[in-house]
């Protein structure tokens, strides 16, 4: 079920939310009640922050659990339909992922033309760092002229983490294995992930900033999705036979 969180408008200090998010992990809430809040919270704290949302994977598909409007909502659903984004790479790989949508050189295209459309600016994507697995992502939203500044990012990750761990106790108490098993699936995903940027980082002396932009870039250009991309390098690797030319000229 998908929850739309509601929002005062208030704004809140961060160590002010931090204490309130502590509380929070404590409750006995369902699992969506509890990444509410935590949206509703990260839009109240992090500044410049229109809209928040949460992405969950499970067994490769994506959907948005919660959100704080509409606008969150219609972004990440034309993530999914076009299988490729920020919030999807960073979801699969742990990575923080922002995009400035009026860049020339986005490594998300299809994603900035919508963003621009709907009057964002920036989005920031943080993947939910639960111990050794990845399972969703923190999305936020921003509508801002100026760039986002380090301490909004720093911030983002900070409410991520709080989100993981929400997902991670979800696990540990689920009475089904159903979210066990999305969090096995989504940890053998990046797994294949990080063994392909290594091998890049090897083969090319990327290093893992460059290793991850390169894998999104092809994922972009070949219209397939980045665990895809990561499971051909490996695949490519392991029966000794290089990357495709066509890989090799995107990756360069």
């Amino acid at each position: 079920m998908t929850v739309e969180s509601s929002w005062d408008g208030a704004s809140r200090e961060p160590l002010a939310a931090f204490a309130e998010l502590s509380k929070i992990m404590l409750g006995d809430g369902s699992l969506n009640e509890t990444l509410g809040r935590i949206a509703a919270l990260a839009r109240e704290t992090v500044p410049d922050t229109d809209e928040v949302s949460v992405t969950l994977v499970d067994q490769d598909k994506a959907k948005t659990v919660v959100f704080t409007g509409q606008l969150a909502m219609h972004l990440d659903e034309r993530q999914y339909e076009n299988g490729r984004g920020p919030c999807l790479d960073a979801a699969l790989t742990g990575e923080t992922v922002v995009v400035d949508v009026v860049a020339d050189d986005s490594l998300y295209p299809d994603f900035a033309y919508s963003a621009r459309r709907a009057g964002v600016t920036h989005s920031v994507s943080v993947g939910l760092p639960v111990p050794q697995r990845v399972v969703g992502a923190l999305n936020l939203y921003a509508s801002t002229s100026q760039p986002l500044a380090e301490e909004i990012i720093s911030l983002a990750q900070a409410f991520a983490s709080y989100a993981g761990v929400a997902v991670a106790n979800a696990a540990l108490f689920s009475h089904t294995a159903e979210l066990a098993n999305q969090m096995r699936a989504a940890m053998e995903s990046r797994a294949v992930i990080e063994q392909a940027k290594g091998i890049l980082m090897a083969r090319h002396c990327y290093s893992a900033d460059d290793a991850f932009k390169n894998l999104s870039r092809l994922s972009q250009n070949s219209h397939r999705k980045l665990r895809d991309i990561a499971q051909s390098i490996v695949d490519g690797t392991r029966s000794d036979q290089p990357v495709n030319e066509h890989a090799s000229r995107q990756m360069n």
